[in-house]
């Protein structure tokens, strides 16, 4: 009798879990597609645009001198910001 109360006490706590883990997967399921929608539009508006130029130029700079030395100031800068 005492087991069986315990069984379905444990029974039930499962199913609430498994609920409840279906329902955040829902959700982060839908936080991932509006996320994915923010970024196809930001990607296509001008301000997105110029990022992904930028990107894209730097990215193939990335071996010349002038941008190494850009970046290091920029990073010793960052640091120091932080300390």
């Amino acid at each position: 009798m005492l087991i069986d109360k315990l069984l379905r006490h444990r029974r039930l706590e499962v199913e609430r879990l498994a609920q409840e883990g279906h329902q955040r997967q829902k959700v982060l399921q839908a936080e991932s597609w509006l996320l994915q929608q923010r970024a196809k539009s930001f990607i296509g508006s001008a301000p997105g645009l110029t990022l992904s130029f930028s990107a894209g130029v730097l990215f193939q700079l990335r071996h010349n001198s002038a941008v190494k030395t850009l970046r290091s100031v920029i990073g010793l800068r960052w640091l120091r910001s932080l300390l």
